[in-house]
C-alpha cells in the first residue's frame, strides 16, 4: 500500500509532531502488511492496539499544545480526533472475534483520514503556532 507512506509533504514543522505522525503512518503500513495480506488475524491484533495507543499518545500531545496556545478550533479538531479513535477502537474491538484479515477498505478509508487531517486540519494549527501572533 503506497498510500501508507510517509512523504515530505506530511511535515509541519513540529519535531515531536512528525515523529508520532510518521510512526502512526509506519503502525498503518504494519497493519496493511500483516492484516491484509496475511489470513491469521491475529497477526494484526497487536498492530491495532499499538495503533491505538499511538493515535491517544499523539492526539493528547496535539490537544495539549492547543490549549497552551490558545488555538481557536481546539474543539472542533479534537471532535476530528474522537470520530477517528472511535472508528480504529471499532476495528480494535472487532478484531479478535473477525474472520480472516483487517479489510482493505478499512485500511484505505483510515490511511486516507490520516493523509487528510495532517494535510488540512495538522497544517492550519501547525501555520496558527507559527504565525505572526505567536512570535
Amino acid at each position: 500500500m503506497k498510500d501508507l507512506k510517509w512523504k515530505d509533504e506530511f511535515v509541519l514543522g513540529i519535531p515531536a509532531v512528525d515523529l508520532q505522525h510518521k510512526r502512526i503512518f509506519d503502525c498503518f503500513a504494519t497493519l496493511a502488511e500483516q492484516g491484509v495480506t496475511n489470513p491469521d488475524r491475529s497477526l494484526a491484533d497487536p498492530s491495532v492496539m499499538q495503533l491505538v495507543g499511538l493515535l491517544q499518545e499523539h492526539f493528547a500531545l496535539e490537544e495539549s499544545m492547543m490549549r497552551v496556545l490558545s488555538y481557536p478550533e481546539l474543539e472542533r479538531h479534537i471532535e476530528e480526533h474522537r470520530q477517528f479513535c472511535a472508528e480504529v477502537e471499532e476495528l480494535e474491538q472487532k478484531s479478535p472475534s473477525m474472520e480472516g484479515s483487517v479489510s482493505d477498505q478499512t485500511i484505505k478509508v483510515a490511511q486516507k483520514w490520516l493523509r487528510e487531517h495532517i494535510l488540512k486540519s495538522d497544517r492550519h494549527y501547525a501555520e496558527f503556532f507559527s504565525g505572526p501572533q505567536r512570535n
